[in-house]
């Protein structure tokens, strides 16, 4: 089955909070930990290089240590910073967040609460179905 790319306009400005983003690979160990957020399903983790950010729960598993946590698949924590009007293409969605990717190739994590569905095709996007 074919995923129907979606192209949204942001209708909100986001700026990134974190400059260096957790990165893993599938099978590292991070420490984790339950930290208040406004968004269900994450967890503020750090790897064993001291980089902290925010993993969907759904990326982990917990390993038999208290508060240490597996990646069961690849993952970035890169927030992107995004301004108002500009349109992105959703490439996956998890836990309130949309992974993006921006009409300058740049991909990153955004709130979807400040993503709308465009009224109209937009300009920018080129027509390939023909």
């Amino acid at each position: 089955m074919v995923k129907r790319m979606r192209i949204l306009k942001v209708i909100e400005d986001h700026k990134s909070e974190f400059h260096v983003p957790l990165m893993a690979k599938k099978g590292e160990i991070v420490e984790g930990q339950e930290k208040e957020t406004e968004w269900e399903g994450w967890l503020f983790c750090r790897n064993g290089s001291g980089i902290h950010g925010w993993v969907p729960k759904s990326y982990l598993e917990s390993v038999s240590e208290s508060g240490r946590f597996q990646f069961l698949r690849d993952y970035n924590a890169r927030e992107l910073t995004v301004d108002q009007g500009q349109e992105v293409i959703v490439l996956d969605e998890e836990s309130s967040w949309a992974w993006v990717r921006t009409l300058l190739g740049e991909e990153g994590w955004i709130p979807i609460e400040k993503l709308q569905e465009l009224k109209d095709k937009p300009d920018s996007i080129p027509d390939l179905s023909s």
